[in-house]
């Protein structure tokens, strides 16, 4: 069982990469790579899919797995900025900037994102990736998690090394957050457009 939630972990960890990556870089029009590794992993990615998959694989109602994914995954991403800042000194991600956030470290707009990430991850992804690792034999998952766990294994010790380096790898942090108030700002100037127009509708009747 320990071994499946493994491959979960560093499966997930590298989707997250990717979709974080694309997302910044379309964001920049450059190529970025995102995350606390140098490496195509993301961890907080992958623990948080993976309590994703043990806590919630069993509730049936969308709803609830959307309002319960967003929580769990909130304490999850609030504990590891602050895990990450008190041992390093340094933010890997800030929402300041955005709108209903708390301390920086979470923020209403990106728990609402993951709620939804959190939805499709279950329904639609989980299932071909549970498959696949069932697919594999007992020596195909240990080789695999071997090479995939040394590889983080360095790629974190060398990521210490050059902590204080590469303060410039962070530079998608403040675009990102101008990004989402910029969005935030035209969906709420379309929320009192659209009130504006129903009060109008309903007083000229």
């Amino acid at each position: 069982m320990m071994d499946k939630y493994c491959i979960y972990f560093v499966v997930y960890s590298f989707l997250g990469w990717i979709y974080e990556s694309l997302f910044y870089s379309a964001q920049l029009r450059k190529p970025v790579n995102t995350g606390f590794l140098h490496g195509c992993f993301c961890p907080i990615y992958g623990l948080a899919c993976v309590a994703n998959v043990a806590l919630l694989n069993g509730i049936e109602n969308n709803a609830l797995l959307f309002i319960m994914s967003m929580l769990i995954i909130s304490v999850i991403e609030f504990t590891v900025s602050y895990v990450l800042e008190t041992l390093f000194d340094k933010r890997w991600w800030d929402y300041s900037n955005w709108p209903c956030n708390i301390n920086g470290r979470i923020s209403l707009i990106s728990s609402l994102g993951f709620g939804i990430m959190s939805v499709i991850q279950l329904r639609m992804i989980h299932p071909f990736i549970e498959a696949g690792t069932e697919a594999l034999s007992n020596s195909a998952r240990s080789v695999f998690l071997g090479v995939t766990l040394i590889c983080i294994s360095i790629d974190l010790l060398y990521t210490v090394i050059r902590m204080n380096k590469e303060e410039e790898r962070y530079e998608f942090l403040d675009e990102g957050a101008e990004f989402a108030k910029r969005a935030f700002d035209r969906m709420e100037e379309g929320r009192i457009h659209n009130l504006k127009e129903y009060i109008r509708e309903r007083f000229s009747k």
